[in-house]
């Protein structure tokens, strides 16, 4: 790693401190490796889901949205219904004004939407990124930190799987590498 590159987490094993559900999602033992180089060697022995989900936790929770909507456009878009690019409209305007209506339209039309769709987690992956969820009837407690990376996780993984076996592989690297680049540009 660039010794330039100053990272959220620098190895593995900070951002499992910071995010134990990251453990699971990543379903990788962290290791003394950079953050960069654990998700480039998870990417290179085939683990993509598990570098997608890596790359999901390292980014921001801002950055991860704008990730996971980018690879989207980019790559996963082609044939959306409306409903779908609706969602990830909502997502994009987030990530261009993250305030909270844009946050709570996405969170809106996610929870209405298709969850087989990469579209709808990328819109939940931006609705929750703030504000608070019921526990029950009477109280509110803050929306989970991790809740955004596992949303944006699912996205890629949900359109890598649509992208069928003979280009998902190269689609998810992409996006990782795509994911790792904007983690070292914080």
């Amino acid at each position: 790693m660039n010794a330039a590159v100053r990272l959220r987490f620098a190895t593995a094993q900070d951002l499992y401190e910071a995010y134990p559900t990251a453990r699971i999602d990543v379903g990788a033992p962290a290791d003394a490796r950079g953050s960069l180089d654990f998700a480039r060697a998870l990417a290179g022995a085939g683990e993509l889901k598990g570098a997608l989900s890596f790359c999901a936790y390292l980014l921001s929770r801002f950055d991860a949205v704008l990730w996971a909507c980018a690879c989207l456009r980019r790559d996963a878009m082609s044939g959306a219904s409306p409903a779908e690019a609706a969602a990830l409209a909502a997502a994009e305007a987030w990530t261009r004004e993250p305030d909270e209506t844009r946050r709570r339209r996405a969170l809106d039309l996610a929870e209405r939407a298709d969850v087989k769709s990469p579209a709808t987690w990328a819109a939940f992956a931006a609705g929750r990124a703030g504000g608070q969820i019921a526990v029950d009837e009477k109280h509110l407690v803050p929306m989970p930190l991790y809740a955004t990376a596992q949303a944006a996780r699912i996205s890629l993984i949900l359109a890598g799987a649509r992208a069928g076996f003979a280009a998902r592989d190269d689609l998810m690297r992409g996006w990782i590498e795509a994911g790792l680049a904007r983690a070292a540009a914080d």
